[in-house]
């Protein structure tokens, strides 16, 4: 039988885990490992030594995936009925983009979306809404990419990413199919309603309507899927640049199969940003074929680093108070 004392330290135990210090630890326990288990001074020579025509091309990628995110999460809060206009709404997605590098975890920046545009539009629940199908359908899309380059290489090493990328689909396919069919979100509804209060169960009703009635459109998913699947390929070609840069010789399809599995796992709520997640999940799969380890590491924090910078006018319209009005 657990004493008092245990009983009473496990809630604690689960805030601190729960917490932004807890990723911040995590970040960094793995960033030392890397320091400790692989060459740095070559990290840091590979990185030193990347093309830099390359490395601004990346840049240069994300920033335009950025501006096809807005674009595709502006045709989602236009149908749920909020209208913050072209620059509005790009200024708020890069403000997500910029604190989803800076604060704990990789979905820091949608809290940080949500709530200027619930600010402004006085829309929380539709504002969430959004960024919630904007996130998720930008997650299975880049599922949908792995599964296709897996389809499109030869059998090989590369396989291993395959049971991830299928437990990634359905989970995702999972969570989707919660607000097409009504009997699945309804029986949910049964299972777990009686762990959350009513307070809560009345706002995740009220999200759950919002999200159901997008799937009654299909005209709006089409352009959503649409754009979706530019943003993705303009992400994986992040990392295409960035690895050849470094000079790492695989195909596009590579990247295709082994970035969504690299970048779902990094955006779990365990650590900063994903640094250090990213790097260990990408030496398990490049190095299967055949890239040295301190190479994987090398062009990881460069895609990290081209992504930042591409975000940095996020900060930049965050601190200015852009499109607060």
């Amino acid at each position: 039988m657990n004493s008092p004392i245990e009983t009473a330290s496990r809630p604690a135990l689960l805030r601190f885990m729960g917490s932004g210090l807890f990723r911040v630890l995590i970040s960094a326990a793995l960033l030392a490992g890397i320091v400790y288990w692989y060459q740095s001074g070559e990290i840091l020579s590979t990185m030193w030594g990347a093309d830099r025509l390359l490395l601004a091309g990346a840049v240069g990628m994300f920033i335009l995936s950025g501006i096809l995110g807005a674009a595709q999460w502006g045709v989602l809060l236009r149908f749920h009925g909020i209208a913050l206009g072209f620059g509005g709404t790009v200024a708020r997605y890069f403000m997500g983009l910029f604190f989803n590098y800076i604060l704990p975890g990789f979905v820091g920046g949608d809290v940080i979306r949500v709530y200027k545009t619930a600010r402004v539009s006085g829309r929380g629940t539709q504002s969430f809404s959004s960024t919630l199908a904007d996130r998720v359908i930008g997650l299975l899309v880049l599922v949908l990419f792995s599964l296709g380059a897996f389809v499109l290489l030869p059998s090989g090493p590369a396989d291993r990413a395959l049971p991830a990328a299928m437990v990634m689909f359905l989970v995702l396919g999972g969570f989707l199919a919660l607000f097409t069919f009504r009997w699945f979100g309804q029986t949910a509804a049964r299972v777990f309603g009686r762990f959350v209060s009513r307070s809560i169960g009345e706002k995740l009703v009220a999200v759950y309507g919002e999200m159901h009635l997008m799937t009654r459109a299909p005209g709006t998913l089409v352009r959503v899927l649409a754009l979706s699947c530019l943003i993705q390929l303009t992400r994986i070609g992040v990392h295409f640049l960035c690895a050849r840069a470094v000079g790492i010789p695989l195909g596009f399809a590579y990247f295709a199969l082994f970035v969504p599995v690299m970048e779902i796992v990094a955006s779990l709520p365990v650590s900063f940003g994903g640094v250090g997640v990213r790097e260990i999940v990408g030496v398990g799969l490049f190095s299967m074929m055949g890239v040295p380890q301190e190479i994987v590491i090398s062009y990881t924090l460069l895609a990290t680093a081209a992504g930042f910078t591409g975000s940095i006018p996020g900060g930049a319209a965050f601190i200015f108070g852009a499109g607060d009005r």
